[in-house]
């Protein structure tokens, strides 16, 4: 992008901001807060709507990676995530080693996860298809007959969806 191009949005930005603020906004302008209320809603960019919690294994999927993280950490293990925790996560995520079924199942299913005994709907048969995808041979069959079958996308292999997205840079876009 062009450095012009480039000071322009910027300044563009920063008046979206300035006004925000001179019109009672207090949160950040353009983002996702990832505070929760006391009803279990979540407040989505700025615009007065909420999002309800997710609920199922595939409501994780559309997320943006941080909020990702946040949820899955807090869904799976009951706790906002330890720094160094949610590095390493994003990190593997980034560079296409895991996919998000298997950083949500592996939070579930670590003994702090298990010890809190809250279930994900819809996780343990999405988890354990994402660990049989990565097989040699047998897996890249299985990814096959799952997308013939259609099934649902959490159940599909996501790690050529998820590579793709990161390859755009669509997947952290807000």
């Amino acid at each position: 992008m062009p450095a012009a191009t480039r000071a322009d949005i910027d300044r563009i930005l920063e008046a979206i901001r300035t006004e925000a603020k001179a019109r009672g906004s207090k949160s950040r302008v353009g983002g996702y807060p990832t505070d929760v209320s006391p009803s279990g809603t979540q407040s989505v960019a700025n615009h007065g709507l909420y999002m309800l919690e997710p609920t199922h294994v595939a409501d994780f999927l559309a997320m943006p990676l941080d909020i990702f993280l946040i949820c899955a950490y807090r869904g799976a293990v009951g706790r906002d995530p330890d720094p160094g925790g949610a590095a390493h996560y994003q990190r593997m995520l980034l560079r296409g080693r895991l996919t998000r079924i298997e950083v949500l199942g592996r939070l579930a299913l670590s003994g702090e996860g298990r010890q809190r005994g809250v279930a994900i709907p819809g996780l343990l048969p999405a988890f354990l298809l994402a660990m049989f995808y990565r097989i040699p041979v047998a897996g890249p069959a299985a990814a096959i007959v799952s997308r013939a079958l259609r099934l649902p996308a959490h159940w599909q292999d996501r790690w050529g969806i998820e590579a793709a997205a990161l390859a755009s840079g669509s997947w952290m876009k807000r």
